[in-house]
């Protein structure tokens, strides 16, 4: 545990200069001149993703597919035993080149410098506070899942990048860059039609309601998910499997719905009060802004219906996650609307309580994806 929370201060110091470096840098970017404040911005953000990648890269034995990818997977995909796995076409790329250049550890190694560029990305289009994503990136659970789940991690970080597609209605690029997200792990199919989100404005109150109901339909709602996954194929081998325990996840149905209700009151009592700094800082503008909230918003009540949904769905903490993942853009993005400094800080405090709370929750207390103890390899 030392070790993680250790790598998150070292980035989160990165993070930080970073963001201040930026925020000096905005007058000359007005002037559409990049300097050398600008310059160390970038690279001060670029070193805050290395403390994520060493851990990621030389652990031994931590995450429950560890032993699984390096006994089993790996040695029969390069037996030529892949029918039976079915590796994604760009994963069996990624292993087949660690492995050329120095065995498993290095696909490991590989999988995180990925993963962590396109969520970097992501927080470089969106984030107006650095440190606040890297903390809901880190406490969010979204990096220690990553350590077991890496294909699927790939695949929600690239979605997460692409969302910049979406905000720019940009749909060709973004369909091709859900199909490489695909390539990795096909569950990323769920993502093609999250396009439609920013065109969809749902009232707070009404999206409170529908996740509540959902959630009292669970029973009938999961005749309707195995029909569907009959025909598709999609996660039809999870029904019915060893990850189809029916257990309902409190923890996660409280924190999410919590995140909604959250989202709900900053959306109906600070809308319209963006900083101007932040067109300047971001690529959110006054033309996209609204479907960037509608995006965001909406990726959360998905998160929070899931979670309702939790009993009847195998394997739901990976679907929750993969939806709740856009958290680390939006928190930040609601908090820096509030102008009164001090409710600022009460606002911010709450969602660092409701974080730790679900990070000591779900790793600490539960081991999710047994990344507990941390070992070296």
């Amino acid at each position: 545990m030392i070790v993680y929370l250790g790598m998150f201060l070292i980035a989160s110091c990165f993070a930080f200069f970073s963001e201040y470096e930026l925020r000096r840098t905005l007058p000359d970017l007005r002037q559409y001149t990049v300097t050398a404040k600008f310059k160390r911005s970038r690279i001060l953000f670029w070193l805050a993703a290395i403390p994520y990648f060493i851990i990621a890269a030389l652990r031994y034995r931590v995450g429950t597919d560890y032993l699984t990818y390096i006994q089993i997977q790996i040695p029969q995909l390069l037996q030529g035993n892949d029918a039976r796995l079915k590796f994604e076409y760009l994963y069996q790329f990624v292993i087949k080149i660690g492995m050329s250049l120095g065995g498993t550890q290095v696909v490991f190694a590989l999988t995180h410098l990925i993963f962590l560029f396109f969520i970097w990305k992501a927080v470089q289009f969106f984030s107006t506070d650095y440190v606040i994503s890297l903390f809901i990136f880190m406490f969010g659970c979204y990096y220690n899942l990553s350590l077991n789940i890496m294909r699927q991690s790939i695949a929600m970080a690239i979605f997460l990048m692409a969302t910049v597609y979406i905000v720019r209605s940009s749909p060709v690029k973004y369909v091709v860059t859900v199909i490489g997200a695909m390539l990795f792990h096909k569950t990323a199919i769920i993502y093609l039609p999250m396009y439609l989100l920013s065109k969809i404005k749902v009232r707070e109150r009404m999206a409170i309601c529908t996740v509540i109901v959902l959630g009292v339909l669970a029973s009938p709602i999961r005749k309707v998910l195995v029909w569907l996954t009959d025909i598709t194929g999609v996660y039809a081998s999870y029904f019915n499997s060893r990850y189809d325990v029916l257990d309902r996840q409190w923890d996660l149905i409280l924190f999410n719905l919590f995140i909604l209700l959250m989202y709900a009151y900053l959306h109906h009592f600070f809308s319209k009060a963006t900083p101007g700094w932040v067109y300047e800082h971001t690529l959110i503008s006054k033309v996209n802004e609204e479907r960037f909230n509608n995006l965001f918003f909406n990726l959360q009540v998905i998160a929070t219906a899931f979670a309702g949904l939790s009993s009847v769905i195998p394997n739901s903490t990976r679907i929750i996650m993969m939806f709740s993942l856009g958290q680390i853009i939006y928190v930040p993005y609601l908090i820096q609307k509030i102008r009164d400094v001090a409710l600022r800080r009460w606002f911010l405090l709450v969602f660092i309580f409701c974080y730790v709370g679900i990070f000591i929750r779900l790793i600490i207390m539960k081991n999710l994806g047994e990344t507990l103890p941390y070992q070296f390899i």
